[in-house]
């Protein structure tokens, strides 16, 4: 047999097998990686459901929307909230399943939230590669502020969901023009702008794009046009809410740019700041955020022709959705607050994907994720850890408390009333004012905050101090009942903005007495 014409027809055969058994060796390492990838998401986000308290926002959720009937549901988000009703009623089946729970309710935001993990994975290869998917599946898996709303039993987790799908299926649509890419984008928005008003943002950049640069504008108008329908019927509903201004008023009560300076960094470090009563971290977010500036400069810098246009397209989309709401708040619409600008964080960290995914800086590319994401999930593990970087503890205040033995007043933060109040699973607790006749004071306080001599008036003195979290509770006591003005009770110096007072425990048989 001739040697050399037998190695040819070997080199005919196998050379194809190995290149093919390459191919499916990579495929199989990026698959394995993308589920490694998810089970971080998972174990940064279930594991911790439960060790925090219910917040100020989630105690509507769970104590006034949620309990009852559909139809009291569908009644409370209109007079009460200020989202959309998507999110309550997937969490009112969610919840008559798994109760209403700490675990239970939360499950659902952070199945949301890792769920976002994979479609992340599938934008990054609409945008080029694996490369570009993995470190962008990885950044949303460890991003503080995605995880932190993942723990959350309200509608953002929801919408980063739905509003990453519909920039999925917006990219393939840019790219194919096929109708069902474009019907999905059009399912995925309308279902975004139902769980939250502000992913109608990037929703419109996104039909912009898809009007204008479709080689098949008429699909593109009739898909722009079913989500404009789809979310028309939300329109009454957002103006009812906006009429109930006792729950809204507030967001312009920030400055702007202390809200966008705010917004930075949260997205860097989660909501460690202004959130749960504590001064906003800044310095924390510096080293994310020159890793994020570095992804974003290998694209403009290093990145390639198409890598840049890729980069500019998902940067109009997070810019846009910070713009848009900046302008109506400079009209005068101000509704702006860090977590309402969520529909911004996925466009941004794929731009920041695109970076270090370049070709002629791989390895400087690779060295920044790494670090961005093992930065990130050690610092998931520090919040973890640490009272201050989380929710006060409200449920754990209320263990503190115990039943009152009298009538009882309680100083805390005025966000805290509704929380502490569930937790104490008293109906007689409540805010009150004018004066009432107490023989124990209760003063809640946080980060070295603590009453001035003379707020407390004698014959009260301190009898107790004890922890709970990253809150103190210091116990005032008097031997006889007196008459105590609620107004000098807010004034209590307790570290918090400002404070309210829940009173509770009148003797048996006696109501508490109120002039």
């Amino acid at each position: 047999m001739d040697t050399t014409a037998a190695a040819g027809r070997i080199g005919e055969l196998d050379v194809p097998q190995i290149l093919g058994a390459g191919t499916f060796s990579r495929r199989h390492a990026f698959a394995w990686a993308l589920a490694g990838t998810v089970l971080i998401g998972a174990a940064v986000r279930f594991p911790t459901l439960g060790l925090q308290s219910y917040h100020h926002d989630e105690i509507v959720t769970v104590a006034k929307v949620l309990p009852g009937s559909l139809h009291h549901m569908l009644a409370e988000v209109r007079s009460s909230e200020s989202t959309p009703p998507l999110y309550y009623f997937l969490a009112w089946i969610w919840a008559h399943v798994f109760g209403l729970g700490e675990v239970g309710l939360r499950s659902l935001s952070a199945i949301c939230g890792i769920a976002t993990i994979p479609v992340a994975y599938l934008i990054g290869n609409e945008l080029g590669r694996r490369r570009v998917g993995l470190p962008l599946a990885a950044m949303v898996a460890v991003n503080p502020m995605l995880i932190w709303y993942s723990q959350e039993a309200r509608a953002y987790s929801l919408m980063v969901l739905l509003g990453s799908a519909a920039l999925l299926f917006f990219l393939r649509a840019r790219r194919t023009g096929a109708w069902p890419d474009l019907l999905a984008w059009a399912a995925c928005s309308a279902l975004a702008i139902a769980s939250h008003y502000f992913a109608a943002f990037p929703v419109m950049i996104e039909a912009g794009w898809l009007v204008l640069a479709s080689g098949r504008r008429h699909r593109a108008l009739a898909a722009t046009c079913a989500v404009g329908l789809a979310a028309l019927p939300l329109v009454p509903l957002a103006l009812a809410q906006a009429s109930h201004t006792s729950h809204i008023d507030w967001f312009a009560q920030t400055p702007l740019l202390t809200t966008l300076r705010d917004t930075a960094a949260s997205f860097m470090i989660g909501e460690t700041g202004r959130l749960i009563a504590q001064t906003p971290r800044t310095i924390y977010a510096l080293a994310p955020g020159l890793l994020i500036a570095l992804g974003i400069a290998l694209v403009i810098v290093r990145g390639q022709t198409a890598g840049r246009r890729r980069g500019l397209l998902l940067g109009s989309i997070a810019v846009g959705a910070v713009l848009i709401p900046v302008a109506a708040a400079l009209a005068g619409k101000n509704y702006i607050m860090e977590r309402n600008l969520l529909p911004a964080l996925v466009p941004l960290l794929a731009v920041v994907a695109i970076g270090f995914a370049v070709d002629r800086a791989r390895r400087v590319g690779l060295a920044l994720a790494s670090l961005l994401v093992a930065g990130w999930l050690v610092f998931a593990g520090v919040v973890a850890a640490t009272p201050s970087l989380q929710r006060p503890d409200w449920h754990g205040v209320a263990v503190e408390l115990g039943p009152p033995a009298g009538a009882r007043a309680t100083v805390t933060w005025s966000l805290g009333m509704q929380p502490l109040s569930y937790y104490l699973r008293d109906g007689s607790a409540s805010s009150r004012s004018g004066r009432v006749v107490v023989k124990q004071i209760n003063v809640i306080t946080i980060y070295g905050g603590r009453p001035q001599p003379g707020e407390i008036p004698a014959p009260f003195k301190l009898a107790e101090v004890s922890t709970a979290g990253n809150v103190k509770d210091l116990e005032y006591r008097s031997p006889v009942p007196t008459r105590i003005s609620i107004r000098s009770l807010r004034r209590t110096r307790t570290g918090f903005r400002t404070n309210g007072v829940l009173v509770d425990g009148p003797p048996p048989g006696q109501p508490l007495v109120r002039y």
